[in-house]
């Protein structure tokens, strides 16, 4: 498997390379410059095959690329160093003897090229089609933090012929709602939940105008909300308070427990509990304040028929923010046999507990752990402790954590329960082939904004400089996307090539935006940039995305060291 992600991620890296070394490559030939090679990976050179003036030729270091061009000189060059490789080379077609406007087309036109791939497989996406979930093609609210930005935040019916709103006034109605709509935000549209938790990031020590959708008993309604998004919870960024809305369908029903005794079936949907619009967190956060005795009655979607069902739930333990793998309601063969393992733990949990991810539970109260013995001890000993002896395995040899064998207490806690196990749905996106190009491009801008926008938001303080990532995430989030199928590695994939696009064009020295540079110096003097002032500024570039790439690294090392 780490010889599949390391392929990934080489390939990822090469075709990223490439259309940025093709794009200099392509603009160099039209502006008539000589190439002697184009090379994808650095030195030394593996292969390659000489066709006309240009060797076309793979490096051993698949770390980078370049086009190599008369007169364009990283490292300057004596002259029996240019004689000699570039001596039979006429003079016009040297790069540096070409005007101004040719040789910033030249450099352009690699970061070009990245935004090119990027809008380019956002196509093939888009024309393709994939399964998504529900909240990439629907901006719509799921659960509302309470004292969240929007729980209280006001809301102003529009009316239908969309005249101005007085915010001055009294609210028509108070707090946002599970199954609300978020249409627009400042007047951009929302696609995804993805736009709107961008849309609060950036969105800090604003009022922002967020029109809702909301179905009321005399149909859709739309509200005007203000709202300034907040850090809740030691959250990094500014946001709303809000989740993604999942459906809540139910993808199987235990035996023996309330929903079983009621009727529910694997496939319904809960639409509302006692006439309020739920999803699954909602549902399960409505759960939590049902009294033992207590009956709710959930309006049930079961194919065309919309049912009413009444049920009683059940008291039973629920360990909180633990999670294990497998699931202990897994019905895949040998994982009811098999000691769970801790997939996931709270940081509160772990510091209260000394429960770590991946620890392997081994025994129950005493007994051998399975997923069954587990669950069962979990349900039948609410407001109990669980004396559980685990094996923690050793973290970077031992430097981070010590195997041991240790003992820890756990309790679980009373929670309401009707015995089903949540499915999730995804939706089959697809655009119309007359509307990919458009689709694609508007991708492709959005990209290109938010990068430029995270960009300001780093300069001014709202992005920490610990937030950026280098080599190690981008090899994180090409294999994790792979590891989703070919349309999320395209997607993930476009993504990346436009943020190169934006980085290279920073006015860095080294990079194409350096170079840009140097460019409209010259351009502006009419001469360029003395050879030895461009050596220093170039030492000083390097020594800068040197660091820059150590930092970023530190930081990628920091995130995978916290993961462990």
């Amino acid at each position: 498997m780490l010889l599949v992600d390391v392929l990934v991620f080489i390939v990822v890296l090469g075709v990223l390379i490439f259309f940025h070394e093709m794009g200099h490559f392509l603009a160099a030939k039209a502006c008539g410059i000589y190439v002697d090679r184009f090379s994808l990976g650095m030195p030394p050179r593996v292969a390659g095959i000489r066709l006309g003036e240009t060797d076309y030729c793979i490096g051993a270091l698949p770390i980078g690329g370049y086009v190599k061009m008369a007169g364009q000189e990283d490292a300057p060059l004596s002259e029996e160093e240019r004689a000699k490789d570039y001596g039979h080379v006429p003079p016009e077609r040297w790069y540096n003897n070409k005007p101004v406007w040719q040789r910033m087309i030249v450099i352009a036109a690699g970061p070009f090229m990245n935004l090119v791939l990027g809008i380019l497989l956002y196509g093939i996406v888009a024309a393709a089609g994939t399964q998504v979930p529900e909240s990439e093609v629907l901006a719509r609210v799921g659960y509302v933090k309470p004292e969240s930005p929007a729980a209280s935040a006001p809301l102003y019916r529009l009316s239908a012929e969309g005249g101005p709103v007085d915010p001055s006034r009294e609210p028509d109605a108070q707090g946002w709602r599970t199954g609300d709509r978020i249409l627009t935000i400042d007047g951009e549209v929302m696609r995804s939940f993805s736009d709107v938790s961008f849309a609060a990031i950036l969105g800090a020590e604003k009022t922002l105008d967020v029109v809702i959708e909301r179905s009321e008993e005399d149909g859709p309604v739309r509200y005007l909300s203000r709202i300034e998004p907040k850090l809740l919870d030691g959250s990094e960024h500014t946001q709303f308070g809000i989740a993604p809305f999942q459906t809540a369908l139910i993808d199987r029903v235990l035996p023996d427990l309330p929903a079983a005794q009621a009727g529910l079936q694997p496939g319904d949907v809960i639409l509302r509990v006692d006439g309020q619009v739920v999803d699954t967190a909602t549902f399960v956060k409505f759960l939590e304040g049902v009294k033992s005795g207590d009956s709710v009655l959930l309006d049930v979607k079961r194919g065309a028929e919309n049912l009413l069902i009444t049920l009683q739930p059940t008291i039973l333990g629920r360990l909180e923010d633990i999670v294990f793998s497998p699931s202990l309601y897994s019905e895949e063969e040998g994982d009811q046999d098999t000691p769970p393992t801790v997939g996931y733990v709270s940081d509160e949990v772990a510091e209260r507990t000394g429960l770590r991810r991946g620890d392997v539970i081994l025994e129950v109260n005493g007994e051998p752990a399975t997923a069954e013995t587990m669950r069962d001890a979990e349900r039948n000993n609410a407001g109990k402790p669980l004396t559980l002896k685990v094996q923690q395995k050793a973290v970077l040899a031992g430097l981070r954590q010590q195997a041991e064998i240790k003992t820890v207490e756990v309790t679980p806690e009373p929670a309401a329960q009707i015995g089903i196990i949540w499915g999730q749905i995804t939706v089959f996106y697809r655009i119309p082939p007359l509307q990919v190009f458009p689709e694609a491009t508007r991708e492709g801008y959005s990209s290109l904004s938010r990068t430029v926008e995270t960009l300001v938001m780093l300069f001014t303080g709202t992005v920490r400089p610990k937030d950026l990532g280098g080599p190690v995430l981008i090899y994180q989030v090409t294999t994790t996307a792979a590891s989703m199928g070919l349309m999320w590695l395209l997607k993930i994939t476009a993504f990346i090539s436009v943020n190169l696009c934006v980085f290279n064009l920073l006015p860095l020295p080294i990079l194409d935006g350096g170079h840009l540079l140097f460019l409209t110096w010259e351009g502006i003097r009419r001469k360029p940039l003395p050879v030895k002032a461009q050596e220093r500024i170039q030492q000083v570039g390097l020594v800068l995305i040197v660091s820059l790439l150590l930092f970023v690294t530190y930081n990628d090392i920091l995130r995978w060291l916290s993961s462990l």
